[in-house]
């Protein structure tokens, strides 16, 4: 059997791997398919070369490809169970009486369902037609809705008034969403508009913590909202990947899950 051979199969196991996981490491590869780091590490150098993969430290990611987000209403009936799951954790780093920032997002419709029936009295702060809309379902939360112009695909308020409105406010917690996250990139979305607001919320807030289900992670978007560090932790949902996990992990995010 010839060495080009022998690699050809490596590359397919890979290849399997990285459908699997999204993520793999040198270590691991090496042991699993008894040969040197070396050689891993070039394997991998031709994945990238060709587009598949993109290399990371002590290993590799799967490439993933800057889509176009589509609109909420799609968006909404994507991993709903999983969104679902992971909003139950939210309401962990929520008080009674205090002021809850939610931007834009499938999944944060999920958090506030979880927090209208778990607490008494909030102050719910969004850009979100959504969100208020299933916030008014308690008659003790206090609902500030952004003013500006209505972006009719994502049901949200953007612009400057919206942006400006935020400013007014000191917020106790931000649940934040993001389209992606990864390593070198930090959190990533889709949203041009939606991003000033997203970052008035960080502003103003005492704490933040991304909310995201497991298929965000290792995923790019065209803009980029900030660096690991802007937030004090990411809460998602047990299917993420233990490998996956423990790269953030090592790059000093914390990993929120049930």
């Amino acid at each position: 059997m010839s060495d080009k051979m022998l690699r050809d199969e490596r590359i397919e196991k890979i290849k399997v791997l990285l459908q699997k996981s999204e993520t793999v490491r040198v270590a691991h590869l090496s042991e699993l398919l008894n040969v040197t780091s070396e050689t891993i590490r070039k394997d991998l150098e031709y994945l990238e070369d060709l587009g598949e993969v993109r290399r990371v430290h002590g290993g590799a990611i799967l490439k993933q490809s800057n889509t176009k987000e589509t609109n909420f209403s799609v968006r909404e009936t994507i991993n709903k169970e999983q969104k679902a799951e992971l909003a139950s954790l939210t309401t962990a780093f929520v008080k009674e009486g205090d002021c809850i920032a939610l931007d834009v997002s499938t999944t944060n419709t999920e958090v506030i369902k979880q927090l209208v029936t778990s607490f008494q009295q909030l102050s719910i702060v969004t850009n979100c037609l959504s969100i208020a809309t299933i916030a008014a379902q308690n008659p003790n939360f206090s609902i500030f809705l952004t003013g500006g112009i209505l972006k009719n695909s994502e049901l949200c308020l953007v612009g400057q008034k919206a942006v400006d409105f935020v400013e007014g406010f000191h917020i106790d917690t931000f649940f934040m969403s993001a389209s992606g996250v990864s390593l070198d990139q930090g959190f990533l979305d889709y949203g041009l508009d939606e991003l000033s607001v997203k970052q008035a919320m960080l502003r103003n807030a005492t704490s933040v913590f991304a909310v995201m289900d497991y298929t965000k992670f290792n995923k790019t978007a065209i803009f980029k909202v900030g660096g690991l560090a802007i937030v004090d932790g990411i809460i998602t949902n047990p299917a993420l990947n233990e490998n996956i996990a423990h790269d953030f992990q090592e790059a000093g995010v914390t990993i929120y899950v049930e």
